[in-house]
């Protein structure tokens, strides 16, 4: 998958200013599934517009830069189902306090507890900010449109991922506490 996969996504559920797409790998949806800058997502919405992927339509906006608001083109639409009917893999861990466990022997333990309880937070906070995400959609299951049930059940994925991160850190900080008492 490559970030003009994950704009063309967003952008076949609606029309969206680049403002609006940044600002969903920064707190929302996008940020669950795929790390992208401000930057990265402007330069490839321009790379996606030369070409024909995305069309825009500028608003003018007093005394402001024009606002552009993107939307897929067909020839977008075609990049985005071709990339639909390919089967996927499993993406592999790559996972810093993963590779700190490895050497956290030659550390304090509390240096590595810290990290696990700091984990725990975050991971915590993004379950709590994709329940959030979800609450619209749960609550409306049975009348959702297709698109929205495959928006609920993605979510739900992100949401058994940080739940499933909280776990470990649990079970890691009791089997630390065993073994240093």
């Amino acid at each position: 998958m490559a970030l003009k996969h994950t704009l063309l996504a967003f952008l076949s559920r609606q029309p969206l200013s680049g403002y609006e797409v940044a600002k969903e790998f920064a707190e929302g949806f996008g940020g669950c599934f795929w790390k992208a800058s401000q930057q990265q997502v402007y330069a490839e919405l321009r790379k996606l517009e030369q070409q024909g992927s995305i069309t825009y339509e500028a608003i003018p906006q007093p005394g402001r830069l024009d606002k552009k608001i993107y939307a897929i083109a067909p020839q977008g639409q075609q990049e985005l189902l071709d990339w639909l009917n390919q089967p996927t893999e499993p993406t592999a861990i790559r996972e810093d306090l993963g590779i700190m466990g490895l050497a956290g022997h030659l550390v304090d333990c509390q240096v590595i507890r810290r990290e696990i309880e700091r984990r725990r937070q975050l991971h915590a906070a993004m379950a709590q900010q994709a329940r959030t995400m979800d609450e619209h959609f749960a609550k409306n299951l049975e009348s959702l449109q297709l698109k929205d049930l495959y928006m609920h059940l993605i979510i739900r994925r992100a949401i058994r991922y940080q739940e499933d991160w909280v776990a470990w850190c649990d079970e890691s900080l009791q089997a630390i506490e065993r073994s240093v008492n």
